[in-house]
């Protein structure tokens, strides 16, 4: 069951709300950021009597992943019935997925050794290449990666 949501359009017409920074982990400057790249690698962007617009399954695909909850969870937030939810996440991760290089890339191994130094020089963590939300996360090195 679906209901209207209208805070996720009010979020967007209201500078400074803190909407963004709660549902999706980032303020609307980056969302919208993030928004264009997925819309300039969309092949076919929907039509305008589409329902959900491609900002809409934008922001649904993020409040999944930002959230950590369920798809029925995030797709509730903005209104957007069971049986969609998985096709414009799906979608949506499938450009994401397609445009991950451009954007992901390894360091080489002095680019690590450089990133290693500044970490421990900066919070005291030795081996530390990356931070997620100023969290230490342990990740293994993948065994084909040489750096």
């Amino acid at each position: 069951m679906t209901f209207p949501a209208r805070a996720f359009e009010e979020a967007l017409r209201t500078p400074g709300t803190c909407w963004f920074c709660k549902k999706l982990r980032c303020d609307s400057k980056s969302f919208l950021r993030i928004y264009e790249l997925v819309r300039a690698s969309w092949r076919h962007e929907p039509g305008p009597n589409c329902k959900h617009k491609l900002i809409t399954r934008v922001a649904l695909t993020m409040m999944y992943l930002a959230q950590g909850g369920t798809m029925d969870q995030a797709a509730s937030t903005l209104g957007i019935s069971r049986s969609r939810r998985v096709v414009y996440i799906n979608e949506t991760l499938a450009v994401l997925s397609a445009t991950a290089r451009k954007f992901v890339v390894m360091p080489s191994a002095d680019e690590t050794a450089a990133i290693e130094e500044g970490f421990f020089a900066t919070a005291g963590f030795p081996g530390t290449v990356g931070a997620v939300d100023g969290t230490l996360v342990r990740i293994a090195r993948p065994h084909d990666f040489e750096g």
